[in-house]
């Protein structure tokens, strides 16, 4: 079975809308001209230290909105980091289909654990062929993606919901 990527983001925009720190995309570009303009026209700065500096912050906001919505996370070191949530769930998707008669849906994940960030909150919903015991498949599906989170993000799992959404016979 296999879903087009625009129908795996509206899944998983749809299972978790309150996981992912997704964010809409504004017209950013004008509403932080208007901030910049606002400012300017209250501090007149030296004309050499604004040199180019609309441009710079411009281009990191451009960036962010390129790179799409993001996950900080925080490994066991203790070294912050972000990384593009389609990643995450491309990761997580790969261990659930690691499960013999299992094939992951939707996925959503949010930073965890204490500090923010040391650790995730999974849920996703999958589809499971009908001969298949669901308790002990959900074992399985538990510790494929808590094991892939470790080798590829280095955080643990804080918690992995799972919800059958549908059952198959092949």
């Amino acid at each position: 079975m296999d879903m087009s990527d625009d129908r795996r983001q509206v899944e998983d925009e749809r299972a978790a809308p309150d996981l992912d720190a997704e964010r809409a995309a504004p017209d950013l570009d004008s509403e932080l001209r208007d901030v910049i303009d606002d400012y300017l026209g209250h501090y007149v700065p030296d004309p050499e230290q604004t040199a180019g500096i609309r441009e710079r912050i411009l281009q990191l906001v451009r960036n962010d909105l390129y790179r799409g919505p993001s996950t900080k996370l925080r490994t066991s070191e203790g070294h912050e980091y972000s990384i593009a949530s389609a990643a995450v769930r491309t990761i997580i998707r790969s261990a659930v289909d690691t499960v013999d008669g299992i094939r992951s849906r939707s996925v959503g994940i949010a930073a965890a654990g204490e500090p923010s960030g040391s650790a995730a909150e999974v849920r996703l919903t999958v589809t499971m062929r009908a001969d298949i015991r669901f308790v002990a498949a959900a074992d399985l599906i538990r510790a494929a993606v808590s094991e892939a989170l470790e080798r590829e993000l280095g955080v643990p799992a804080a918690r992995i919901d799972i919800e059958v959404e549908d059952a198959y016979v092949e």
